[in-house]
């Protein structure tokens, strides 16, 4: 009797873990289906939103000189930071990171509609704002 149930739980595991993968991809694949993509070229303009849709936005940092790119607080409450990420900025070469740019990827997902300013700023996270620090704004226009 031990071999058949061990059998049963590992054709039991197995398929849990298919249907799981099965259900990754598809995610995935929605929710890159409906993304809007901002860039820094963007700035100063205005997106907008459908229910369902998520807003990537993407900027070029470079934290080999401490400067990132942080949300800022007086951001839009009407837009919830899902995830962020970093990849090489376009064009790069292959060799070593230090000191070149990266792209910082914001995701970010609508409460509720509305508009409003989606703020971010260019900083050191360990220094004090600064009324002349760089500053990233978008008018977001959610339906």
């Amino acid at each position: 009797m031990q071999p058949l149930r061990l059998v049963r739980r590992v054709d039991l595991i197995g398929w849990l873990l298919l249907v799981a993968l099965a259900a990754t991809v598809c995610h995935s694949q929605a929710v890159s289906a409906a993304a809007r993509v901002v860039t820094g070229a963007d700035q100063g303009g205005e997106v907008h939103l459908k229910a369902g849709e998520t807003l990537e936005l993407r900027l070029e940092s470079n934290p080999s000189t401490g400067f990132m790119w942080y949300v800022h607080r007086q951001s839009t409450p009407l837009l919830r930071l899902t995830g962020q990420s970093e990849s090489e900025a376009a064009g790069q070469s292959e060799g070593s990171a230090v000191g070149r740019p990266l792209l910082q990827i914001f995701r970010f997902a609508p409460r509720r509609s509305g508009d409003g300013i989606l703020l971010l700023h260019y900083v050191r996270s360990w220094e004090k704002p600064s009324p002349d620090e760089e500053q990233y704004r978008i008018h977001v226009f959610i339906e």
